[in-house]
């Protein structure tokens, strides 16, 4: 009887969410649809890619109204910018619009770009796009780039996003060449951006019934009217796997770990047993998969030989000139890690600057404490045995000795056996002769001095070493 009773209420349960259901649903639709607001911030890297086609799909699987990207980025990859454009225009039925905000912010470099190429772009008061040109590090501090062929690179990728989504074509050259800056009022006056909106909540509502019109050529890609309305704003996220990723594959990030790893390494293979070489090829591997697998030859060259010339110095004992060479070397190579160079990398020269400082104030502080911790532990593995250094010290009887007898002695507070040369009474001092294991031989009289070797004596004995010994023939012993 209760077994049936229990399924009759577990069948009413089940009727009764059954009816409740769709009841419920069309109040949540009433609240009307959903507008998806992701962040991109920070420097724009393979994570960024993920992160924008992850939002792109759950907005288009979602039916989304739009997806605003809120830009607040000095720059990045301009490999991985292009292909953010791309999967934006490529998005043909989701809206997918740009806002550079809160106050403050900025979309500067290759942000910019990324900006141009939304269906529609809007800024905040007191944000800033622009400083797409290229920079690198010379002789003299920070140098914009003047070739001609990466000028031009970076310049036509700009047009084509401009001109695809109707807004001034002649903004590139200027963001580019002339190294322009614009704020959000002077950005909608020169056609850059279509609306100034202080928070997004304002961008969608004067963005609501617009007409956006994606082409080029005579080819449609996109056209629509927004009607975002009403559409609940929903934050975007990105996802644990896209997270961790973007750990790694921030420059800072992925060369730190690219050093610390051959600094381990390092120590790994000059002191074996403490995993210092799994560590370091754990780390090596986290690096390479944050630097896509691109390393610059000429970085490599510098890690070979730094590795190279920290271990020569920790196998012959100098002066320090090939420990310090090769920090050096370690050091110039960490700016070679760097992936800031155009065009593949398209940032402003106050991020790389702030980069650069970043990067190699550990890798120098890493190197110079490594080179110690080596340095202190081949001086201990080439000391010889201290155990014959007692040879010599004091010791003290703790009974009546007899000669030839064991009994106990005192030295340096620790209790030892002890076998004298003549009888010892209490509190008798004598002389260590001579440690046997844990016996020590003592007398009343102190040993001979032990003539030390000249540096004569040591450079023919070095030499000695080094001559090759005569083979022995079957019939010598």
């Amino acid at each position: 009887m209760t077994r049936s009773r229990a399924r009759a209420l577990g069948l009413a349960a089940v009727a009764l969410a059954l009816v409740l259901v769709p009841l419920l649903a069309p109040g949540a639709r009433a609240q009307g649809r959903q507008v998806f607001v992701a962040d991109i911030s920070g420097p724009i890297d393979r994570a960024t890619v993920d992160f924008v086609i992850e939002a792109i799909d759950e907005a288009t699987a979602r039916g989304a109204a739009a997806l605003v990207f809120r830009f607040d980025t000095p720059g990045g990859g301009l490999d991985e910018t292009l292909e953010i454009a791309t999967r934006m225009n490529r998005a043909a039925a989701l809206p997918v619009l740009g806002f550079v905000g809160p106050v403050g912010a900025e979309a500067v470099s290759a942000g910019t770009i990324l900006l141009v190429s939304t269906d529609l772009a809007a800024m905040a008061p007191g944000t800033t796009i622009g400083s797409v040109q290229p920079v690198v590090i010379g002789p003299g501090g920070f140098e914009p780039v003047t070739d001609e062929k990466i000028l031009s690179f970076v310049v036509n990728r700009t047009e084509e996003q401009l001109n695809l989504h109707g807004r001034n074509v002649s903004l590139a050259s200027r963001f580019v060449r002339d190294n322009w800056n614009l704020n959000a009022s002077e950005a909608l006056a020169y056609g850059g951006i279509e609306i100034v909106a202080p928070t997004v909540q304002d961008f969608l509502a004067q963005a609501h019934g617009r007409r956006v019109v994606v082409q080029s050529e005579g080819t449609v890609y996109k056209d629509f009217s927004l009607d975002v309305a009403g559409a609940e704003i929903v934050a975007y996220g990105p996802s644990i796997r896209v997270r961790f990723i973007s750990i790694l594959s921030d420059p800072l990030v992925a060369s730190l770990l690219l050093i610390l790893g051959i600094y381990a390494l390092i120590f790994g293979l000059s002191a074996p047993g403490h995993g210092g070489e799994i560590a370091g090829v754990i780390l090596v591997l986290l690096a390479l998969v944050g630097l896509g697998f691109s390393v610059d030859p000429v970085a490599l060259f510098l890690i070979v030989l730094g590795i190279a010339l920290i271990i020569v110095e920790l196998k012959t004992p100098g002066f320090g000139a090939f420990g310090v060479g090769g920090i050096v070397s370690i050091t110039v190579a960490a700016v070679f890690l760097a992936p800031l160079r155009p065009p593949d990398f398209v940032v402003t020269p106050e991020y790389q600057a702030v980069f650069l400082a970043a990067l190699l104030t550990p890798t120098i502080a890493f190197g110079a404490f490594l080179l110690f911790a080596l340095y202190k532990v081949m001086e201990i593995r080439r000391k010889r045995p201290q155990v014959g250094a007692m040879v010599g010290d004091e010791a003290v009887a703790v009974d009546p000795i007899r000669a030839g007898e064991r009994g106990y002695v005192t030295y340096e507070g620790e209790l030892w056996q002890a076998v004298p040369a003549e009888d010892l009474p209490p509190g008798a001092k004598a002389f260590i002769h001579a440690v046997d294991g844990i016996v020590l031989r003592v007398s009343t009289s102190p040993p001979p001095p032990v003539a030390r070797p000249t540096w004569m004596g040591r450079l023919l004995a070095f030499l000695a070493a080094l001559r090759p010994r005569e083979p022995r023939g079957p019939g010598n012993p």
